[in-house]
């Protein structure tokens, strides 16, 4: 591996490193989403092949499942689909189209 003069291990602090013009970064779509739509982040090496991650959530077993378990799963699956989508006036455009298939809802 090539010597570097960043090393992270924190995806907000590599965001805003790569922002502030540091170099390339493989992060994920939720995460600049808002940075494409504002012109602050580009695609590159889009051809490159794109990882789709599940998420997953686990929880002991237990006989009886708490309120505050079931709230955190039910508020997850509600906003993890939109959270990680592109926004609504990017969708349509050629950025769009170029993104990765995971990238793009």
């Amino acid at each position: 591996m090539p010597p570097s003069r960043l090393v992270f291990d924190d995806l907000g602090t590599i965001r805003d490193a790569v922002v502030d013009g540091h170099g390339l970064a493989w992060l994920p779509c939720w995460l600049i989403r808002d940075d494409l739509a504002a012109g602050r982040l580009a695609i590159v090496l889009n051809h490159l092949p794109s990882h789709a991650f599940d998420s997953h959530l686990l929880w002991p077993q237990a006989p009886h499942l708490p309120m505050r378990v079931r709230l955190a799963i039910d508020a997850l699956a509600a906003t993890l689909p939109e959270a990680t989508a592109l926004p609504p006036p990017l969708r349509e455009t050629a950025l769009a189209r170029s993104l990765p298939r995971v990238c793009r809802n």
